[in-house]
């Protein structure tokens, strides 16, 4: 912000234009690896965002970078919905709940150590590196994707005859013949707009903390740079904890011939509860590690939700799991675009708390919206 001279609402607009392009690309990604598999989608992404991350780094026109971002986020988009495929091919019924949890604890373990990783960086050879380091590391993850990973387990010749098996036996799919997700049934559905509505309140919320938490703990409460990962690493790595807790205890519960909704639902609005709470008593306390504290229980309490979220999503799609992840990271992500544009221009005028305080609202109607959501049964039969 300060090299290239941004206030907070342009700042913010370049996380908004990301996840504007992240959110477009969300339902033909989707698609795209329904079509053509999640090793070769993953593969291109990879090699899309580790290009667009350096580029970050290269630009400083303010209209170039914004354009750079959208692309950005044009790249990243099939991450997602890729992986909803991969899961629904790869995991048993009984297995998808910490197959999703893992794969956002993966994601949300990044900004556990990004903090302490990027102050280095910037510190020794200046904020520009950060985006050269970590767009090589990018490329050569894409590498090993793309030598390791097969879109079935039949594919793979480290997987042995009896796992085969036991996947094959347990997946909930029908076939894997590629087949067009119908259109005209899932929108006629409640569940496909539910899930997608309570998916816009968690990326909603969690597109705030990943953007504005280091300003907001800069700002609110004196913290310095040099001392700034700890206390920004700190909520995230809670996350990276309750949300594989919640992948656990959720295939628990479904394993124990329990509902899908008690499974899932119940965790997700318990997650929403904990989010609500522990955001009033963060905002009352003027210590900041008791305020990082609650900060780190809202932000596992969101990441229990987001979890369930996408287990949720391959329930409901099922052989169609792209599609219909798609459709709510769609919304997740217009949610992820609109708040810390929002954000930042509440707090330039009403200040952090008040800011803060108004999220509940959106996450009340968020838990309401997952009675609606019905994971129990699936949109399609195929």
């Amino acid at each position: 912000m300060k090299d290239l001279g941004m206030n907070k609402t342009q700042f913010g607009l370049l996380a908004s234009l990301f996840s504007l392009g992240y959110a477009l690309m969300q339902v033909p990604s989707g698609f795209l690896a329904e079509k053509f598999g999640p090793r070769k989608m993953l593969t291109i992404a990879l090699v899309w965002w580790s290009a667009f991350t350096i580029l970050t780094g290269v630009v400083k026109n303010h209209g170039m970078l914004y354009a750079v971002r959208f692309l950005f986020g044009v790249g990243e988009a099939p991450m997602y919905p890729s992986n909803a495929v991969f899961n629904s091919f790869w995991f048993g019924k009984g297995e998808k709940g910490r197959a999703s949890s893992m794969l956002l604890a993966g994601s949300y373990f990044g900004p556990v150590i990004a903090p302490v990783i990027t102050i280095a960086i910037v510190t020794a050879f200046g904020w520009e590196a950060v985006f050269y380091i970590f767009g090589f590391i990018g490329f050569v993850i894409a590498i090993l994707w793309a030598v390791i990973a097969k879109d079935l387990p039949e594919q793979h010749k480290m997987v042995n005859e009896a796992e085969k098996r036991f996947i094959m036996e347990n997946r909930d799919v029908v076939s894997t013949e590629k087949s067009v997700a119908p259109w005209n049934i899932f929108l006629k559905r409640g569940g496909f707009y539910a899930i997608a509505a309570q998916y816009f309140v968690v990326q909603f919320v969690i597109g705030l903390f990943l953007i504005w938490l280091p300003t907001y703990l800069t700002e609110q409460h004196g913290v310095k740079l040099e001392d700034l990962g700890f206390v920004a690493g700190a909520p995230w790595f809670v996350m990276f904890i309750l949300i594989i807790l919640g992948g656990i205890i959720s295939d628990k519960i479904l394993q124990q011939g329990t509902s899908k909704f008690m499974a899932r639902g119940v965790i997700a609005i318990f997650g929403f509860v904990v989010f609500c709470i522990s955001l009033i008593f963060a905002l009352k306390t003027d210590d900041l590690y008791v305020n990082v504290f609650w900060l780190s229980l809202c932000l596992g309490g969101i990441g229990m939700s987001m979890g369930m979220s996408w287990a949720a999503a391959t329930d409901l799609g099922r052989n169609f799991a792209g599609t219909v992840s798609g459709w709510m990271n769609l919304w997740g992500n217009i949610g992820a675009l609109l708040s810390p544009l929002l954000a930042g221009f509440l707090a330039d005028r009403i200040g952090w708390t008040m800011t803060l305080q108004l999220i509940i609202i959106p996450v009340v109607f968020a838990i309401i919206m997952w009675f609606f959501v019905k994971p129990d049964k699936p949109l399609t039969k195929s």
